[in-house]
């Protein structure tokens, strides 16, 4: 009898084990069944677990796959009747993307505009417009030389060409000349000198070296510089141009007596189209030269200005003061002023017809 009742007891359990296994099975089974739905569209078993947990397992399976929902349906801020645009938007790992994709949305921006906004990784940009809407932010923030911080300035500068208002703001143009002056501190070939970047009035080269070639008296040169010249010399010697130098490295104290000199004689108005003021001169750079021909007292119209202009780039010359974009250098027209900026950034502001303001604002100002 003892045997027989061991036998019962255990059938009773195998029974309740098997009548377990049938209850868990038919309670899992919806569950089961739809997480490998969501693996059958790509998404990872654990991303497919968090999905269904999230309670919005019928608005994704409807809409298929997405990258950036299993990086976004568990945060916080979530907000499942914008699923939509969620989906036309891209996924960037920082703190609040979710918070701050549907304060974008809410202000009007596209899901286009979104994902240009955090495709700049810049957190001053995503406060920015996080605090007003901004029409048409593509055509602003697709320039690497855009700077948030000057975004209010373009916006009241703006004249309907968005390029261009931002490489005019960054060089300073909607402010006077002289005014909000940047003090230059670091010196190199590709310094810029003008109306709002000024030099040191105790400012040298270091490395000023004599002309020898294709000029007379005393002219110095940053060495680079020289060597170009000699370089651009010797070319225009088989062309059989005659170029001499009339100034080119000045020191402050130089720029100064000259400056105080046109001053005097034809009055302000004068000295600021043609004048550079001490410590704005491109000449204590030790990087600009103003040339002569020497078969012609007018260099303007010598074959020598002509053989310059179409040549000087090679060299890695630029002439830097013409007539047509003197609202942006603020000098007149200078034909005999040419300015050393390297082969790379000469013959790019030749190609493009560009000063090398605009160039150093668009690819140096960092």
């Amino acid at each position: 009898m003892k045997r027989k009742k061991y036998k019962l007891k255990k059938k009773n359990i195998l029974l309740l084990g098997l009548f377990i296994l049938v209850l868990v099975g038919v309670l899992l089974y919806k569950p089961c069944i739809n997480v490998f739905r969501l693996v059958s569209i790509d998404y990872s078993f654990e991303q497919s677990i968090d999905i269904y947990k999230s309670g919005y397992y019928e608005d994704v399976i409807e809409r298929g796959y997405s990258k950036i929902i299993p990086n976004i349906i568990s945060d916080e801020s979530y907000d499942n009747s914008k699923i939509d645009l969620y989906y036309a938007v891209d996924y960037f790992d920082y703190d609040g993307f979710v918070s701050n994709v549907n304060k974008w949305l809410e202000l009007g921006y596209t899901t286009k505009e979104i994902n240009y906004i955090n495709k700049k990784d810049d957190l001053s940009l995503r406060n920015y417009v996080s605090s007003k809407y901004v029409q048409n932010i593509n055509r602003w923030i697709q320039y690497d030389f855009f700077k948030t911080d000057k975004f209010d300035r373009y916006l009241k500068f703006f004249d309907g060409d968005y390029k261009q208002t931002i490489i005019n703001v960054n060089i300073g143009l909607d402010k006077p000349f002289y005014e909000d002056v940047n003090i230059i501190k670091d010196y190199s070939v590709s310094v810029l000198a003008n109306k709002y970047n000024k030099l040191d009035s105790s400012f040298s080269p270091k490395d000023l070296t004599l002309l020898d070639n294709c000029s007379t008296g005393n002219h110095y040169l940053a060495k680079e510089a020289k060597e170009a010249y000699d370089k651009m010399c010797f070319a225009s010697l088989k062309d059989g141009m005659k170029l001499s130098v009339t100034s080119s490295y000045r020191s402050y104290q130089d720029q100064e007596k000259i400056y105080n000199n046109y001053l005097n004689l034809y009055g302000k108005s004068y000295v600021e189209k043609y004048v550079a003021t001490p410590g704005f001169s491109e000449h204590q750079t030790g990087l600009a030269l103003d040339v002569k021909s020497m078969n012609s007292n007018i260099f303007g119209s010598s074959m020598e200005y002509k053989w310059m202009v179409n040549n000087s780039y090679k060299y890695g010359f630029i002439l830097r003061y013409t007539e047509n974009k003197k609202d942006i250098t603020g000098y007149n027209s200078e034909a005999w002023h040419f300015r050393y900026v390297g082969v790379e950034a000469a013959k790019y502001i030749y190609e493009n017809n560009i000063t090398y303001d605009e160039y150093y604002v668009m690819f140096l100002d960092k």
